[in-house]
């Protein structure tokens, strides 16, 4: 449990130097692209993981509800451009996200594999549903079955994702140079 507490600790402590968010901020702009453009494209998988989403679940879970709806709103209207949806739907669909991550705060990793998990289902659903409401209020028609199948189904994928992506944010962290 101490190890958790250190890395989970050392990942916080990255928030503070330029580069660090620089590079993260590439991160969510490289797999945002990935799984806007690439994915759909190669038809491998029906369903594309969010990692973008993950990320920003476990940035606001190690740095806080603040940093997390800045990196929402970025992301957020990185997403718009790329999908062509109205400019602001995935930045309200991604504030939950982030304040679902805050909430957990530290957390997050500190208390087994259960909460992740179910922290990344809720973040997840509550994202598709944020979604579904904004694409039915602007008229398109939306297929509230389908929608909360699809939903789950890339909730669970996601829920898988996140021993992997904390463990890419950890490596990109200890990249990171200590002094400059």
């Amino acid at each position: 449990m101490m190890v958790r507490d250190q890395r989970t600790a050392v990942y916080a402590r990255s928030s503070s130097r330029p580069l660090g968010r620089l590079l993260f901020a590439v991160l969510l702009m490289v797999t945002a692209l990935l799984q806007a453009t690439f994915f759909p494209a190669t038809g491998l998988i029906g369903i594309v993981p969010d990692f973008a989403l993950v990320f920003l679940l476990i940035r606001s879970a190690t740095h806080g509800v603040s940093e997390g709806l800045v990196w929402a709103a970025g992301l957020g209207f990185w997403i718009d451009l790329l999908t062509m949806d109205p400019l602001g739907t995935h930045v309200l669909a991604l504030i939950p996200v982030a304040l679902i991550g805050g909430v957990t705060g530290g957390k997050l990793f500190r208390s087994g594999a259960i909460l992740p998990i179910l922290t990344v289902l809720a973040a997840t659903l509550t994202y598709s549903l944020v979604l579904v409401i904004l694409s039915a209020m602007g008229g398109d028609p939306v297929g509230g079955l389908g929608a909360f199948r699809l939903a789950i189904v890339t909730s669970l994928l996601n829920a898988l994702l996140v021993p992997l992506s904390y463990g890419v944010l950890l490596v990109f962290d200890r990249w990171i140079p200590r002094r400059v």
